[in-house]
Order: C-alpha cells, then structure tokens, then sequence
C-alpha cells in the first residue's frame, strides 16, 4: 500500500502568503554544466525577481516548499527507477547533458536532482493550495516526460502525476482531474501513468514533428491536437480557445493541472512553433478564464521554454492574471513586512556566533564573518544593522536570516533614512524617502550589506570595489536593473592597515549560491585565501 504522507498537506501556510510557490534551490547551477542543455536552467529564479521588482511578490509573501522525500516519490516512482538515477550516466540520458556521466553520483544528487526534487514538492504543493485558495502557480515543475518508471527530455521526477495522486488521496471532493498540456512537446510522461485511468482526462496541444513521438502514450489523450510547425498566434489561440473549452465542457473536472510551458514562443530551438510573447500571455489568460469562471482550482507549472526572454515572459503573463483579477490573495497584497527584533533585545546578541559552517551555506559564511567583527558598534539612524539581525538569529536556518535581511533593507528604504546613512532601494513610495540614481552605504562596521538596486547594468567601480570598515563608504553604485547587490566581510590585509577589512563587491541575481560558488566566482576585491572557519 502507497504511504500517501507528504510534508507538503501538513504545512503551515500563512494566510498573508500568495499561493505562489518557488524556492531558491530550484535553480541548477554547476561548474557551468548546465549551459550545455539549451534549458535555461536559471529562469525560475529569474521568473521570481521579476515579479518581486514589479511589487507583486516578497520572499515572505510567497511560499517555500521543502525537498521531496523518498517516501512522497515512492507514491509514483518504483524502487527500481529512484535506483538507477543513483547511476550518473543515467540521469545524464535523462538531462541529455552527456558529462553529467562523468560526476560522481552524490554530486550529481546535490547538484542537478536535488533541484529538480524541491521542485517537485512545490508542484504536489500547488494542488493543495489550489483547492485551498481557488488557484495555486509553481514557478518551476512541469517534468511531463517523465513517468513512474523512467525519465526523460529534462524531467527526472513524474511531478504532475504525483500532483494529482496525492489529490486524488489527501483532499475531499477531488475525483475526477484534467491535465491541460500546452507545452510544445507531447507530454508523453504523465500520459503513460494514467493510461487507463478514467478519472484524469488529458488534453495536449503540441508540435507533432518533434520529440518525443511516443505512439504508445498517445492512446491516453482524451483530446489531442497536433501542431503543424511554425503555427502562428492565431491558429494556435483558435485550438487552444476551442479545445480548453471543449474538455471543460465534456469532463468538468474537480481540479486543473496546466502546463503551461513557453517553448511554443518563435524561435525556441526546440519547440519549433511560432506564438509570440503576447500569444503566450494570452493563452495563459483562457485558461485561467475558463477554469476560475467555472470555479475549478487550477494548478499552473511553467515547464519548457528554452529562450533567455521565456522567464520575462512567464512574469509579465502572471502579473496580467493578477492585473485581471484571476489571481489575486488581498491578504498577501497588504500583508506587512516581517516584524523586525527590537534594539533592547538584540543588545548584546552579537557575541559568540556559531563557527561551524553547517552545509557551507552562504550565510553560515556570514555567520563566522560577523563574529569577527561583532564587537564593533553599529548606527544608522533608529534602525537595526543587518550584523545585528543576523547575530540575534543564532542557529537559525539560512532561510530566516534572508528575510531578516531583506526586511532590513525594505525597511531601510521605507523609513525615512538618510540616502547616507543606509541604502535607497528603487520603487519605495513612502512619503519622505529620497529616491536618486546613485546611493552611498556607509557603517562603522562593513559587515554585511544586501541591497536592491535598479535600472542599469553598469557600476562606476567597474564591477567591484573594497571598502574599509571604521569609515570609509561604497559610493556612486549605479542602480542596476534589480539586481542583488552583496557585500561580504574579508579577511584584514595588511594594505588596508590594521583593523579594516577588505571587502569584495558582486552583483548576483538572486542570494542562494553556496559560500564555495560565491567564492569561486567573486571579484579580485575578495580574499579568497580566507580561512573557512
């Protein structure tokens, strides 16, 4: 009997958080491995701070699913399969990035499955939420290629499948499913797991000259429509509009699972299609209309898409959802920043942090950072500094202290603070902040600074800069698209005379690397012979 126990029903969800699911470790990054699939392997991180830059969306507002287990896999997976991708060559067929082969295995589960597991979680997630909330998006997920007993074009892990068996167990009312399946590519991997089943109805609209051409899987489409290539916006709108509203029409099912890749945008080397970027926001927008009009939960997965501009494209789609009210959550829209700990209790809590680096996280980093210069004193006007945020944490997780610093800095950019004592973060409409193209930070202690900076991709001090603690200051940063800026502690030089610190300075995309990754590619102003105790 299938052990149907998922942390992902028994979490907490705040009602102050959007039924967005994403997390950090759903992006692939390794030795630059993953450029050689055409896969952007980057895009659900970018697809997030696109809609964090637009306002919809904070790291507390959205939700963060945790690693699949073995246990929750098993619902769908054999023994069999989950042990072969303990073989290396094997999950380099299935990624098809040949020297994947070449890794040992435990690299190859941390560094290219793990991903792939977190996102996995968030798409059983989402079909709790979607009951739960009316409508539910994981930025991630969507593997419709692989089914219980083998993987394949990219997709490691049945997600959809394992969606909808765990609604088909855990939730009440939910008999009958509908996979609607717009991706370029037939989705052969969850049609194979419910061939014969009558209570999940597929519709798949793809490109029938190219992969995966899988004749067995086709007899469990219920409605199929194979694409000619090239097929343009309106033919393609026209067999989408048709065919969504035929089989809502013909099964009305309990709940949605819409896979909504972009490989179908012209000009994807491998999608072989011709919809623009509106086409595909306007597909997304029928899709949405036609189920939430009926009041049908829908679980939407971003799958394939294999073009740089796909992420901004999945972004602008969601917010013209939210913008037409078929997505909304007024509890997240107005939820407040996290509560930040007051100056009378973090007196005194920058001693004795933790050395040990844990899983060598990036702000285990910090941790050890600070503690080195925790005795230093820190002013900037009535607000908390980062350094004492993050010693009042403890042992707590590396997820917490993100938010603790991203609340800082928002509440640095929202309180009035002088543009020299802190930071100026773009976009803040609260009275009496000054908003200018070039901002300074200044402190007493260089710790650790993470700011938000916007609208071009150049910086004065051609990419980095060192600053000394006790007084000197980072200045002239121009504002940079919304990117993440990061400051991190280095060791003292003898250059910088005693006492101050040299710290290196490097635009990131997002705060989730390891300390190793961010190490390996931070700029010359980084001392990267720094003990990592």
């Amino acid at each position: 009997k299938k052990n149907f126990k998922s942390q992902q029903y028994d979490a907490t969800i705040k009602e102050t958080q959007w039924p967005i699911i994403y997390s950090p470790e759903y992006n692939i990054a390794f030795c630059g491995l993953e450029r050689l699939h055409p896969f952007d392997a980057g895009k659900w991180g970018r697809i997030f701070e696109f809609l964090k830059e637009a306002g919809m969306v904070r790291d507390d507002t959205v939700i963060e699913p945790m690693e699949a287990k073995e246990e929750e896999l098993l619902v769908v997976h054999s023994k069999q399969y989950l042990g072969e991708l303990r073989w290396s060559v094997n999950v380099a067929a299935i990624t098809e990035v040949p020297p994947v082969a070449l890794l040992p295995n435990f690299i190859v589960q941390r560094k290219v499955l793990r991903p792939f597991r977190y996102q996995t979680s968030g798409t059983i997630m989402a079909g709790r939420l979607a009951l739960e909330r009316g409508w539910a998006i994981n930025i991630g997920g969507g593997f419709h290629h692989c089914c219980a007993t083998k993987g394949g074009g990219f997709c490691a892990y049945a997600d959809i499948t394992l969606c909808i068996k765990f609604a088909f167990e855990k939730l009440e009312g939910v008999a009958r499913a509908m996979i609607i399946d717009l991706d370029a590519h037939q989705g052969n991997g969850h049609e194979r797991d419910f061939m014969n089943d009558n209570r999940v109805f597929i519709l798949d609209v793809y490109n029938r000259s190219i992969y995966p051409h899988d004749g067995f899987a086709k007899r469990a489409i219920a409605r199929k429509v194979e694409l000619a290539p090239f097929t343009d916006d309106r033919a393609y709108l026209d067999a989408v509009r048709r065919h969504v509203e035929g089989a809502l029409n013909q099964f009305e099912p309990h709940l949605v699972v819409y896979n909504a890749g972009t490989d179908i945008l012209d000009g994807d080397p491998l999608g072989c299609l011709s919809v623009s970027a509106q086409g595909i926001i306007e597909r997304d927008q029928i899709v949405f209309q036609k189920c939430r009009t009926r009041g049908i939960p829908v679980v939407m997965v971003t799958s394939g898409g294999y073009q740089r501009q796909t992420a901004r494209i999945v972004a602008d789609s969601v917010l013209n959802l939210h913008s037409l009210h078929l997505i909304s959550c007024d509890e997240a829209e107005n939820a407040p920043l996290p509560e930040l700990p007051r100056r009378d209790v973090l007196a005194g809590a920058t001693t004795g942090l933790p050395q040990s680096h844990s899983d060598g996280g990036l702000f285990a980093r910090f941790r050890s950072c600070l503690s080195r210069s925790s005795s230093s004193t820190n002013n900037i006007s009535s607000l908390n500094s980062p350094s004492e945020l993050m010693g009042a944490t403890g042992e707590a997780d590396d997820q917490n202290e993100r938010r603790l610093l991203s609340a800082w800095v928002d509440q640095a950019a929202c309180d009035s603070v002088p543009v020299n004592s802190a930071f100026t973060v773009g976009d803040c409409e609260e009275p009496g902040v000054k908003i200018s193209d070039k901002f300074e930070v200044t402190h007493d202690s260089a710790a650790v600074f993470t700011c938000d900076v916007s609208s071009s991709d150049t910086l004065n001090t051609g990419h980095q800069c060192a600053v000394s603690s006790g007084s000197s200051s980072v200045n002239n940063l121009t504002k940079a698209d919304n990117k993440i800026a990061e400051l991190v502690l280095g060791q003292e030089t003898s250059t910088m005379g005693a006492g101050h610190s040299d710290v290196g300075f490097e635009r990131r995309d997002k705060i989730s690397n390891t300390c190793e990754d961010f190490i390996e590619g931070a700029s010359t102003g980084v001392n990267k012979k720094e003990n990592e105790d």
